[in-house]
C-alpha cells in the first residue's frame, strides 16, 4: 500500500508541474502586447473551424462583444504624466531613459488629453472587421430575402461606437440589411448586469475596484509583496523628490502602464515596455491579472458573487435563440459591453481555464486576462438540418470552446443539451445571489485606479 503522504506529494508535484508548463510570462515575452492584459489587441489569425457535422448549415449567430481598442479610462492619467515628466525635464531629473520617454510623449500628449476611455480609430476598425469577417464566415445567416440584425449595447459610448461600427461593416456587406440597435439604461441588464440598475446587485456590489470588496485588502497585500514600482521609477528618475505630489509609487507605475497601453491601443508601432525591466513589467501584468481574477473570476472570497451577476446575459442569448429557432426573422442577435461580462461568462459556464480557484501566487497560471483582447467576443453559432435538429457551437474570439457537456459532436452540442446545462448554470447563479450579500461597508484610505472595460 503506498504512503498517503507520498500520494498527496506526487499529486502535488503534477499540479505543480502542470502550472509550469502554462507559465504565461513565456507568452508575454514571445509577445509584448500581452503585457497590457486587457489591452491586449485581437489576434485576427485564427485557426480554421471545427467542420460542421454532416448536413448541417448555420441559421443564427448570437454574440456578445466586448467594445474595441480604447484609451485608458483616466483624463487624470494624461494630465499628471505631461506635469510631472515637464516639471522633471524642467529640474533636469530625468535619466536619459526618462528624457527620451517624455520627447515621445510631448506629441501624444495632444493626441490623448481629454480622450480619457474613448474608442480609437483601431477600434471602429477592429469591429468593423470583425463584421466582415462574420459575414464572409457564415454567408448562409445573411442570405435570405429579409435579413434582420437587431443589436443592443451598454451606455458607455466606447461601446455605442463598437456597435455602430460593427453594423456598418455588416451593410458593407449586405446593403439591404435590416439593422434595429439601442443603447439604454433599459439595456443595461443584458450588457452590463453589474452596474446597480440591476436589482440583483447592491450598492456595494459595484464597480470594478470596489471599495467594499471582500478581496480588496487581499489585492493590495499581494501588490506590496509582488510589485517593486522603484525599479521603474530609478530608470527614468534621478531623485524622486518631488513624485509623491503626483501619487504614490505605486500610482506613478501604474500611470506609466497606462500611458503604455493608450499607446498600444491607438496602434502605436513602438509601443515603450522596455521602459519597465524584465521583471517590473511581468509582477505588473500579474498584479493587474489577479484584479480581475478577484472581482470576476472563480476565486472563492465572494462564494461566486462576483461573477453570477452575468446571468441575465446569459438568459437573454436562450431566450433569443429559442425565438430564431422557431423561425423568428432575426439572423443575429448582436450585444456589445465589456470585457468583465465575457470573463464572467467563460466561469459562469465552467469553460475549462476560467473556473478553478487557486491561490493568488498561482492564478497566472490558470487565469490570463489578455486572453480577452480589446474587441474580444463571444459567438454562439446555430446549425440546423433538414430533419429540423439544432446544433450550437461557442467560441471565443472566434476559437471552439469545447463545454462540460457529453456531445459526440464536440464543440458542436445539441441545442437541447446545451440548453439544459445553461439553465442549470443560471440556477446555479441566481442560488449564488440570493445566498450570498453584497459585502459590507468599508471605509479604505485609497483605491488604485483601474483601466478595466
Amino acid at each position: 500500500m503506498k504512503h498517503p503522504s507520498l500520494f498527496f506529494y506526487a499529486l502535488f508535484l503534477s499540479f505543480t508541474l502542470t502550472l509550469q508548463a502554462q507559465n504565461p510570462y513565456a507568452d508575454i515575452k514571445a509577445d509584448i502586447r500581452k503585457a497590457g492584459g486587457v489591452f491586449n489587441l485581437y489576434d485576427f489569425n485564427t485557426p480554421s473551424p471545427a467542420v460542421a457535422p454532416k448536413g448541417f448549415r448555420p441559421f443564427y449567430i448570437s454574440h456578445y462583444g466586448r467594445h474595441g481598442s480604447r484609451m485608458s479610462s483616466h483624463n487624470d492619467t494624461f494630465e499628471k504624466m505631461n506635469e510631472m515628466l515637464t516639471e522633471a525635464y524642467q529640474n533636469q531629473h530625468l535619466t536619459e531613459r526618462g528624457r527620451l520617454f517624455f520627447e515621445m510623449y510631448k506629441p501624444l500628449y495632444e493626441k490623448f488629453r481629454l480622450r480619457g476611455g474613448d474608442l480609437t480609430l483601431q477600434g471602429q476598425q477592429e469591429h468593423n472587421h470583425l463584421a466582415h469577417r462574420m459575414f464572409n464566415c457564415y454567408p448562409a445567416v445573411f442570405k435570405g430575402k429579409s435579413c434582420q440584425v437587431k443589436a443592443l449595447s451598454s451606455n458607455s459610448i466606447r461601446s455605442i461606437m463598437s456597435m455602430y461600427a460593427f453594423l456598418e461593416g455588416l451593410r458593407e456587406c449586405r446593403k439591404d440589411i435590416a439593422c434595429q440597435s439601442s443603447a439604454s439604461l433599459a439595456d443595461m441588464n443584458v450588457a452590463n448586469p453589474f452596474t446597480v440598475n440591476n436589482p440583483d446587485v447592491g450598492t456595494t456590489d459595484a464597480g470594478f475596484l470596489n471599495p467594499h470588496a471582500a478581496w480588496a485588502d487581499q489585492l493590495d497585500a499581494f501588490r506590496n509583496r509582488v510589485r517593486q514600482p522603484h525599479r521603474l521609477l530609478r530608470r527614468l528618475f534621478t531623485t524622486e523628490e518631488g513624485l509623491e505630489k503626483y501619487g504614490t509609487p505605486f500610482d506613478i507605475e501604474l500611470m506609466f502602464y497606462e500611458i503604455c497601453e493608450s499607446i498600444q491601443a491607438t496602434g502605436g508601432k513602438q509601443v515603450p515596455w522596455d521602459i519597465f525591466d524584465e521583471e517590473g513589467l511581468l509582477r505588473m501584468w500579474e498584479w493587474n491579472n489577479l484584479k480581475y481574477y478577484l472581482s470576476k473570476g472563480p476565486a472563492g472570497h465572494s462564494k461566486g458573487r462576483q461573477w453570477a451577476f452575468s446571468w441575465r446575459t446569459l438568459e437573454d442569448v436562450l431566450t433569443k435563440a429559442d425565438i430564431a429557432i422557431k423561425g423568428g426573422p432575426v439572423v443575429a442577435d448582436l450585444r456589445f459591453g465589456h470585457d468583465i461580462l465575457i470573463m464572467s461568462m467563460m466561469t459562469l459556464l465552467d469553460i475549462e481555464g476560467w473556473n478553478q480557484a487557486v491561490p493568488d501566487d498561482s492564478v497566472k497560471y490558470v487565469w490570463k486576462e489578455y486572453r480577452v483582447p480589446l474587441a474580444s467576443n463571444i459567438q454562439w453559432i446555430f446549425y440546423r438540418n433538414r430533419m429540423g435538429d439544432v446544433l450550437v457551437r461557442m467560441m471565443l474570439n472566434e476559437r471552439d470552446q469545447f463545454l462540460p457537456i457529453a456531445s459526440e459532436t464536440a464543440p458542436y452540442y445539441r441545442w437541447e443539451d446545451f440548453k439544459a446545462f445553461a439553465l442549470k448554470r443560471i440556477q446555479v447563479a441566481r442560488h449564488i445571489i440570493s445566498t450570498t450579500h453584497s459585502p459590507a461597508k468599508k471605509k479604505r484610505p485609497s483605491v488604485t485606479r483601474s483601466s478595466l472595460g
